[in-house]
């Protein structure tokens, strides 16, 4: 019998269920990780599924809030849409949310370097839905990718400003040397 699952937010299969069974064993697949096959009318937490009793896991996982999976399959072997089966927040996991950067952002797009505090305020208003969505990885990348162009518009508008008064000043003593 074929075995689907949801894991990190995106749906897998089909497996064995032997196969599912050393997934959920080895901890890849969560206690609270949905699963479906074509027995089934809806997706279901593997925790909670008898015929994966025995390859539980020996440490305890903290179950989140359950996920709302889409209406039931009709009699068919393909498993239904998984429209909320999402990945455990990770603060569940004990990851904490990584910084935003989005006023800083905000402040260098203003008054440093506009080109590039656009990007900076795109990336940083990406970190909080990839977090809470449970893609600590893609928040992560999208904290760091923040911080880089905030950094990059400051420095950049600091120089373009330096440049701006070293001409002004020349110009002002060529003018007074006249």
């Amino acid at each position: 019998m074929d075995w689907y699952y949801a894991n990190n937010g995106q749906q897998a299969g089909p497996v064995s269920q032997e196969q599912l069974g050393e997934l959920y064993r080895n901890g890849t697949v969560k206690p609270f990780d949905l699963v479906w096959n074509e027995t089934m009318t809806e997706w279901t937490p593997i925790g909670k599924v008898d015929a994966f009793a025995s390859a539980a896991p020996a440490s305890p996982v903290l179950e989140p809030a359950p996920a709302q999976p889409a209406a039931a399959a009709p009699e068919s072997e393909s498993p239904p849409v998984l429209a909320a089966a999402v990945a455990p927040s990770p603060a569940v996991s004990g990851q904490a949310e990584p910084p935003t950067y989005l006023w800083q952002s905000i402040v260098v797009m203003l008054l440093c370097c506009l080109p590039l505090g656009i990007p900076a305020l795109v990336f940083s208003t990406k970190v909080k839905p990839a977090y809470l969505s449970g893609d600590y990885n893609a928040a992560l990348e999208a904290s760091k990718k923040a911080k880089l162009f905030c950094i990059l518009a400051l420095v950049i508008g600091f120089v373009v400003q330096a440049i701006y008064i070293a001409i002004n000043v020349f110009v002002v003593m060529g003018e007074m040397s006249k």
